[in-house]
């Protein structure tokens, strides 16, 4: 049986290609609690960068 990417794994791969990607991709992407996983991967060493483009409207990579 195959398993279900985790939503780290589904963040990871989004965020691989090192462009800029913004809250409502990641949340249709990987969760709407994505915020939640981009702790949950720093927290484990990964370095994502966010960037603030309009109030209130973020967006993130990993370089």
């Amino acid at each position: 049986m195959k398993r279900k990417p985790t939503n780290l794994q589904k963040l990871l791969r989004v965020l691989k290609d090192k462009k800029w990607h913004s809250s409502n991709e990641l949340a249709s992407k990987v969760s709407w609690r994505f915020n939640d996983t981009v702790f949950k991967a720093r927290k484990k060493g990964y370095f994502i960068e966010k960037r603030m483009i309009a109030h209130n409207q973020f967006e993130y990579r990993m370089p």
